[in-house]
């Protein structure tokens, strides 16, 4: 009996020695998507903005995702959506897709998951309908958002 807890005391301890696999990060190409209409018209959501507080406008814009993801092809991967911070405030996006792409919604400065399993092709495509908020109060000129996508891989 001392023997076997013994056998199963270092199993144990080997088991707790070995390093779980750890996912890798890589930004995945997509120069292939497309943007439809090219720029967002903003609108006020309000009539009537109200002094000191968030002045919100919102546009629409179409965008035709075409990710790259040849070289995972057969890999579990996760894919997420990225928008950098921005110099004028805080920006929602929300979408839809038609479902190959997960919906949601991604604040600047942070990253949302829009694909988890299994990478079975060389370029996952999907349109996404995308929602844009942003307080006009900072809104001077036109501005540039850059979405990009990154992939964790195991």
């Amino acid at each position: 009996m001392k023997a076997i807890r013994s056998n199963l005391m270092t199993a144990l301890a080997c088991a707790l020695i070995v390093p779980a696999a750890s996912a890798a990060t890589y930004r995945v190409d997509d120069s292939a998507s497309e943007v439809i209409g090219n720029t967002v018209q903003m609108r006020w959501d309000t009539p009537t903005p109200e002094p000191g507080r968030r002045q919100v406008m919102s546009g629409d814009i179409t965008v035709l995702v075409r990710l790259d993801v040849a070289q995972w092809k057969g890999r579990q991967g996760r894919i997420y959506m990225i928008l950098p911070a921005q110099s004028f405030g805080q920006v929602t996006a929300n979408w839809t897709t038609r479902g190959r792409l997960l919906p949601g919604t991604l604040r600047s400065g942070e990253r949302t998951l829009v694909h988890s399993g299994p990478i079975t092709d060389d370029r996952i495509e999907d349109t996404l309908y995308l929602q844009i908020d942003a307080d006009g109060r900072y809104l001077t000129r036109t501005e540039q958002l850059n979405f990009s996508f990154e992939i964790d891989v195991e």
